[in-house]
């Protein structure tokens, strides 16, 4: 068998626009069923939105220009407007206190906040939030609503900067484009007035904090004054006396001080020298440790007079005695002369160099005495040019005090001037770029575009619906559907029945019959009969059996016609009930018996079993006339279980008895029409295929679903007896053979 693919495309694979157009035109009445219920839905809905206009204006803000004048040379100029600001100006702009002027501003007008309630909200009978508010504890019933009011407006603010510019856009949102403009012009007025109320509190409270800064400068001034005056008062003018700028001029008294003092300073220096310098000649006489010759060495010894003299002396009395030593010996009375001149000599040298020590040190001490005295005067004297040196500071500190004041008190004072001209010619750093107008139209989305959204989301839901009923649904709807899952041919395609069927569609299912019919016929002419397991060897009657996947398809109704139509064809015809599990005996009677029911005659399941005879259970029965309605002489015989038989023995008498009897009942008939009972149901339905020349599958529109199509079918193929050909059955319009509409048209 061939399996063809579904309609339904398998995930992963791409579906095209030409898979999509068919699908949804088989489904098409799907789809409009949910494209006019939508489209009704949002019939009903459209009027019901409310559009909204929006109304905008801009408004431009104008650089800021520094104060003039500052309270000290070193202050940082006042900060200008930066574009960053504008973040916390559009924030001002839906701010609480520029919103409660604009609503008092609106409530003098005569507008109301509370929005109108929706067409929709009236149908539904909700109630406006004012009539439902509950005033909470602690709060006002006036103060409650302002807040409402005041969220409501800001609610429906939307604020915006324009590029990179000093600019800001306000737009206001309302289903009311007057109502929306008037809002609109009470904000922005309500902001510049704030904005320029601000600025001119501002510039008030910076000319009263000048006034006062002012104020306590004169009053500092008048203080340092004062003082400047009780100083004079204290010192007199003898010492110096008040020159250009407050500053002290030297006069006679500070010259003769300034003189006296460089001449001690000096004095003292000249006599810190001489004992620096007695000092050291001290230092040189210590270090000998008494030595004479290294005393002799000393220019502070050696230079003295009686010492060089005595030196010298000395120095000869040693160079007679050498002389005298080597002419007499050293025992002659001259040569001992001579040793006591030397000894009185050295003495008189020695007392001559302590004597000149002791003077250095009266030197020292004269130096260190006359050193103290000269540092004692000069500290006289500093401590009173420090003195003097003071005064002079206090007053300097006091001239200059008093300049700075005054410098300040002229600085505030121009301040407070400027500040006043400011305060009169007062103009705000904002101006309207664009004065708000009336709106024209609403603001996406309108009405119209809300039409239109719902005409295109309708199609688009009827066209989900189209694909998701095609994608969901299983069964099948075309017999060209059925030749492509199962690879196999279609030989009739019935169409729908009722219970009393109208003329028209009594022929289209004859045509089919009749169509089917011939293809058995063909089918038995060309011997195609010999390639079954159970078929006659070309001889007897041929078996046709009818099968389907699930029960509720039409097998039986479609059995009594197909050997309805034999029998008209003066065939011998065997209707016989293959499904001993739900016999149709056992459902309902069969219409047109000729013999009376009785319950105890034979039946099928006896006959497997052996237990009667075929004559006993065969019973004819007689077609009613299509034209009068009276019974005529066209029979066929029908054999089928009045009881139903268990499960367990209903395959036993299948499995054993089945094709014996096939091949008597060949003999007998020239057709036996076999209704099978369901593929997927019972294993009786393969029996009955395996003994069959023709094994038809039977499919029903709408009902018959791919998997069990697919299951029966290879069922049949493992077990050996797979299907010859399809019958379709339930379809609502065939378009074919000679009862359709253009035929019946021309007719």
């Amino acid at each position: 068998m061939t399996q063809g693919s579904s309609r339904i495309k398998a995930v992963g694979q791409a579906v095209t626009l030409a898979d999509m157009v068919p699908l949804i035109w088989r489904r098409r009445g799907g789809a409009l069923l949910v494209f006019a219920v939508f489209l009704a839905l949002s019939v009903f809905l459209v009027p019901l939105w409310q559009p909204m206009f929006r109304a905008s204006g801009q408004i431009g803000f104008l650089p800021s220009i520094p104060a003039p004048l500052a309270l000290a040379d070193n202050a940082p100029p006042a900060p200008v407007f930066q574009i960053s600001d504008l973040d916390t100006e559009m924030a001002m702009v839906r701010g609480t206190a520029v919103l409660s002027a604009a609503r008092a501003v609106l409530q003098g007008d005569g507008i109301v906040f509370d929005p109108k309630p929706s067409r929709l909200a009236r149908w539904l009978g909700i109630k406006p939030v004012q009539d439902t508010m509950v005033v909470p504890p602690g709060m006002t019933a006036e103060r409650m609503r302002e807040n409402r009011d005041i969220a409501i407006l800001r609610g429906k603010i939307k604020t915006a900067q324009i590029n990179n510019a000093r600019v800001i856009e306000i737009s206001l949102f309302d289903p009311d484009p007057e109502r929306a403009r008037e809002m609109l012009d009470a904000v922005i007025d309500s902001y510049v007035w704030k904005r320029e109320n601000d600025l001119r509190r501002k510039l008030a409270d910076q000319y009263d904090e000048t006034v006062r800064q002012r104020a306590q400068a004169d009053a500092a001034l008048a203080h340092i004054q004062q003082e400047l005056i009780d100083w004079q008062d204290r010192h007199p003018l003898t010492g110096f006396v008040a020159g250009v700028g407050g500053r002290g001029a030297a006069g006679s008294g500070d010259s003769d001080l300034g003189r006296e003092l460089e001449n001690i300073r000096a004095q003292r220096q000249a006599a810190q020298i001489d004992l620096l310098a007695v000092q050291a000649r001290q230092q040189a006489i210590a270090a000998t440790l008494g030595d004479v010759a290294h005393l002799m060495k000393l220019p502070e010894i050696a230079n003295s007079d009686t010492v060089r003299e005595l030196n010298l002396r000395l120095a000869v009395l040693r160079g007679t005695k050498a002389d005298l030593g080597r002419r007499y010996g050293p025992r002659h009375p001259l040569v001992m002369a001579n040793d006591a001149q030397i000894s009185q000599a050295r003495h008189d040298l020695t007392s001559a160099i302590s004597a000149q020590i002791a003077a250095i040190d009266r030197d020292a001490q004269n130096a260190a005495t006359r050193l103290g005295a000269f540092a004692q005067e000069y500290n006289r004297v500093m401590a009173q040019a420090a003195g003097d040196n003071r005064d002079r500071l206090a007053f300097d500190q006091l001239s200059r005090k008093l300049d700075a004041v005054t410098t300040e008190v002229s600085v505030l004072t121009d301040r407070a001037r400027i500040m006043q001209s400011e305060l009169a010619a007062l103009r705000p750093d904002v101006e309207i770029v664009q004065i708000p107008e009336t709106p024209g139209k609403p603001v996406f989305p309108s009405r119209k575009d809300i039409a239109v959204i719902a005409i295109a989301l309708s199609a688009l839901l009827a066209m989900a619906a189209a694909i998701l009923r095609e994608y969901f649904d299983r069964a099948l709807h075309r017999a060209g559907e059925a030749e492509t899952l199962t690879g196999l041919p279609v030989f009739a395609v019935l169409p729908r029945v009722a219970t009393r069927p109208p003329k028209r569609v009594a022929e289209e299912e004859n045509e089919a019959i009749g169509h089917l019919q011939t293809i058995i016929r063909l089918r038995r002419d060309v011997g195609r009969n010999a390639s079954h397991e159970g078929a006659a060897d070309g001889y007897g009657g041929r078996v046709v059996c009818i099968t389907s996947p699930m029960p509720g398809e039409g097998k039986s109704r479609l059995a009594q016609k197909i050997t309805a139509r034999f029998a008209q064809n003066r065939q011998r015809v065997l209707l016989l009930d293959g499904d001993l599990r739900r016999p149709t005996l056992e459902k309902q009677p069969i219409a047109g018996r000729v013999e009376p029911v009785d319950s105890i005659k034979p039946d099928f399941s006896l006959v497997l079993q052996g237990d009667a005879a075929l004559d006993q259970a065969i019973f004819p029965v007689r077609l009613p006339d299509d034209h009068d309605r009276t019974p005529g002489d066209v029979y066929y015989d029908f054999l089928g279980a009045e009881d139903a038989v268990s499960s367990a023995l209903a395959g036993q008498l299948m499995a054993e008895k089945l094709l014996g009897l096939m091949q008597e009942l060949r003999h007998r008939y020239d057709y036996i029409v076999v209704d099978a009972p369901p593929v997927l149901a019972v294993a009786d339905a393969i029996w009955l295929m395996r003994a069959a020349d023709d094994r038809l599958l039977l499919l029903r529109a709408q009902k018959s679903r791919r998997d069990d199509i697919l299951d029966a079918i290879q069922r049949l193929e493992q077990a050996g007896c797979a299907a010859d050909g399809l019958i379709f059955s339930g379809v609502s319009r065939r378009g074919a053979y000679y009862g359709g509409k253009k035929r019946r048209k021309r007719s």
